[in-house]
């Protein structure tokens, strides 16, 4: 392949890092509200700025980058000094190009490379076809079999991907998307609407209401998020590489090696319970975050098709003789109380705050319960020659297989927890680090 250039947004994306330069001075001058010393500072930082601009559009016109005959990727900094930096392709563990909406008006695309066994990534800004030419090379896509979620998998997506704002929000829209009203109830429900409005305003303060509407907001606002990203969304897998692409307004693709595949991780909630399906995440290398590669529908054979190998955790109860209860109930317990105390008082004191206080409350009710799941479910099992574990974590359960050949597992004991025969593990895949927790006991 011959030597090719990079966009024209790699000026740009130094500039970003350049910026407190500017911005440092004139803030300096800016509070002592000398105009005439700002408007030196004007002219300074413009000066500075162009000649930087320039120094960097010097760079770009002469740097280059190419894939040789072997799949080794060379990119060449020149500017006085050569700075080279080369990649096989069979040391890369993940690739994602994204293209966000002012990318695409400008036809440019953002690569990141991830090596494998290292944390510094290689980031190239290119145009759209030597983009899509590069990943080609390094991660060819040949005899692929794909998958494109259709209807209601899409649906599933899109409220998954949600699962930053409150899970008992998502199992709500869940189960009125799954169970419509019947058109009696529907009406009963807007005959009690003005009712509701009545109590709200009886009993909600200004500021909880204006809270819970801007907790609406953005529940909206991330659900379309979410939808926007599982548009266009595909996944296909090759003898080699795994990988997807979609998005609306923000394209992305990611592809990954499965010889550097790390770990699968499933998250459960009580919205996949009810929907019947949760996201799966993968990473490979040290690529962060985990990567969403598509929503698993419960026993369908598709996981394993698609990641061979792949593992759950047994569904068996677990022993939970000797675990540590304040481990498991203290974080969400002390919090839980004391607001529990803080409402009790508030209904003789202050009423205007026992509404805001009980919601605060419900929420650490919410995660005391999902320390309870965490008490009986957390453990760590090897399962066809696969560790795999179970760590709670919030509202969401982690169901992780780790597919990398040999993770480490370090393994800490107190006097404590020696006095009663416990041992707190701490599983380290690799591109996550260590588990914290994910077995806190063992016997």
């Amino acid at each position: 392949m011959t030597e090719r250039g990079f966009h024209p947004f790699a000026v740009l994306h130094f500039l970003r890092k350049t910026i407190l330069l500017y911005l440092l001075p004139l803030l300096q001058v800016l509070f002592a509200r000398n105009w005439a010393a700002l408007r030196t500072a004007l002219v300074q930082g413009a000066v500075l700025l162009a000649v930087i601009a320039a120094v960097s559009a010097a760079v770009l016109h002469t740097s280059r980058w190419q894939v040789d005959e072997h799949g080794t990727l060379r990119v060449c900094w020149r500017l006085g000094v050569r700075l080279d930096r080369c990649l096989k392709a069979g040391q890369l563990a993940a690739l994602t190009i994204e293209r966000p909406l002012l990318y695409r008006l400008a036809g440019a695309s953002r690569v990141v490379l991830y090596p494998a066994g290292q944390k510094r990534t290689l980031t190239l800004l290119l145009n759209a076809q030597d983009a899509q030419l590069l990943a080609d090379c390094m991660m060819p896509r040949r005899d692929a079999v794909a998958h494109t979620p259709r209807g209601g998998e899409k649906l599933a997506f899109a409220v998954l991907g949600a699962n930053g704002l409150s899970t008992l929000a998502l199992l709500a829209l869940a189960i009125r998307q799954s169970r419509p009203y019947v058109p009696d109830a529907q009406t009963a429900a807007f005959a009690h609407l003005n009712q509701l409005a009545a109590w709200a305003a009886r009993w909600l303060p200004m500021g909880t209401a204006w809270l819970l509407v801007l907790g609406g907001v953005l529940f909206c606002a991330s659900l379309a998020r979410s939808a926007a990203h599982a548009a266009h969304y595909t996944v296909w897998r090759t003898e080699s590489h795994l990988g997807s692409r979609g998005g609306f307004v923000h394209r992305y693709e990611m592809r990954l090696a499965l010889e550097h595949l790390s770990y699968a991780d499933l998250r459960r909630s009580p919205a996949t319970r009810a929907l019947g399906c949760c996201p799966v995440f993968v990473t490979a290398g040290s690529c962060r975050p985990e990567i969403p590669l598509l929503v698993w529908r419960e026993g369908s054979p598709f996981l394993q098709e698609l990641l061979p190998g792949f593992a759950l955790p047994p569904k068996a109860p677990v022993d939970t003789a000797g675990r540590s209860i304040p481990a498991y109930f203290l974080p969400a317990g002390i919090p839980c109380g004391l607001c529990l105390l803080l409402t009790a008082v508030s209904r003789y004191t202050l009423p205007a705050l026992t509404v805001p206080l009980l919601v605060v409350t419900a929420v650490f009710a919410a995660l005391l319960a999902g320390a309870a799941v965490g008490y009986r479910r957390e453990g760590i099992w090897l399962q066809d020659g696969h560790l795999t574990l179970r760590r709670q974590r919030g509202f969401h359960l982690h169901e992780i297989c780790a597919l990398c050949p040999a993770p480490a597992l370090t393994a800490l004991r107190s006097p404590w927890a020696a006095a009663v025969g416990r041992t707190d593990s701490y599983p380290h895949l690799s591109g996550r680090g260590e588990v914290q927790g994910a077995q806190r006991e063992m016997q």
